[in-house]
């Protein structure tokens, strides 16, 4: 019996997208880390989309969660999450920062 992997399209998906925000927050200073912080939530929903689908489409064959591609998504969303705040208080307080 083949096994489907769910969780592998999301954790794609979700750094494509999340690349891609912050890509644009790179290019165009005037981009809202805000609004990049809450776009978590998509990652959800997507896994659940992904999740609802392969149970629906392949509801004959087993699969299994991709628990290596969720965990990378939250240490990639949480280490550019810190990168940001680096970022930020580079910008507003280089007083305090140190290099």
């Amino acid at each position: 019996m083949k096994e489907r992997r769910v969780g592998t399209f999301t954790f794609g998906i979700s750094l494509i997208l999340f690349g891609v925000l912050f890509l644009i927050k790179t290019i165009f200073k005037s981009f809202n880390y805000a609004f990049i912080f809450h776009m978590w939530p998509i990652m959800l929903i997507m896994l659940g989309g992904e999740i609802i689908y392969y149970t629906l489409r392949f509801n004959d064959k087993h699969f299994k969660y991709d628990i290596g591609g969720m965990f990378m998504i939250c240490f990639l969303i949480l280490f550019a999450m810190g990168m940001a705040g680096v970022e930020f208080l580079m910008d507003n307080y280089p007083q305090y920062i140190q290099l």
